[in-house]
């Protein structure tokens, strides 16, 4: 007790000061959370009245459908289209008990998963979007800053830059096939290099790039036809074009072996 005295007496003046200055910091604290709060709901309301496709809004389905004590209540909703007066909005097959845990289902890429929205799309005014969101009915609202994450996750499924590509080399690739198994007499065909030939000859003509090399090493190699090196360097180019490594070398290979070679 004494010690605490002779503490209290010589830190009189400082503590009295604090003691002084406490409900100011309390004061000043306060505000800056009002004023970050404020900020942040005005940046929210900005989402909310300027809707963009892919937006998500978790909703309260007991403001939402005038409903109480409901025990799973949050829905996770994402913007399918907006029009000029409305917002469609896909919504999730699941309800959550607590934000945090739709939070977390978004975070986990929950939203990339089979049948997690329903097949319904869910119509409303931009207004009643608005008194939703004033009512507490919409608690959060999230934008991607990039197009395809939020709060971590994924929500929007990364786009098949090669899907062309890969369609392109399908072309023909049924005739190919078989011009294999007469080639090789194999998957119950008999060899028949000139069925091979022709087949080969028609997958190419229609852009497949490995019947252009099959077609064109049999020009090369005089197998069902005389042998023809400018029509084989004629058809190692075309697959060559189409970025077959393969058929780079070939072309180059035959490049060194004969004069007309036109690189």
């Amino acid at each position: 007790m004494i010690e605490f005295n002779k503490i209290y007496f010589k830190h009189k003046k400082t503590i009295l000061l604090m003691l002084l200055l406490l409900p100011a910091l309390v004061a000043s604290i306060s505000f800056a959370a009002m004023k970050y709060f404020k900020a942040q709901q005005k940046f929210e309301y900005n989402q909310i009245k300027n809707p963009l496709l892919n937006d998500v809004y978790i909703i309260d389905k007991e403001v939402l459908d005038n409903q109480s004590r409901l025990r799973e209540k949050y829905i996770i909703t994402q913007v399918a289209s907006v029009d000029e007066k409305h917002v469609y909005l896909k919504e999730s097959n699941f309800i959550y008990l607590r934000i945090n845990e739709a939070i977390k289902g978004i975070r986990t890429d929950k939203l990339l998963t089979h049948n997690f929205f329903s097949n319904k799309i869910f119509k409303i005014s931009k207004s009643q979007l608005e008194n939703l969101y004033f009512n507490g009915g919409v608690p959060e609202v999230g934008r991607s800053n990039d197009g395809m994450h939020l709060y971590g996750g994924i929500i929007i499924a990364r786009p098949k830059h090669n899907l062309i590509k890969k369609q392109k080399y399908r072309i023909g690739t049924q005739e190919n096939q078989l011009a294999i198994s007469y080639y090789q007499g194999s998957m119950g065909y008999e060899k028949d290099w000139k069925e091979a030939f022709r087949l080969f000859e028609q997958a190419a003509e229609k852009g497949n790039p490995y019947s252009q090399i099959s077609l064109a090493q049999m020009y090369r190699d005089g197998e069902a036809v005389e042998v023809n090196l400018e029509r084989a360097l004629y058809w190692f180019e075309l697959a060559k074009q189409q970025g077959i490594a393969s058929a780079k070398d070939e072309y180059a290979q035959l490049c060194q072996k004969i004069t007309a070679c036109i690189k």
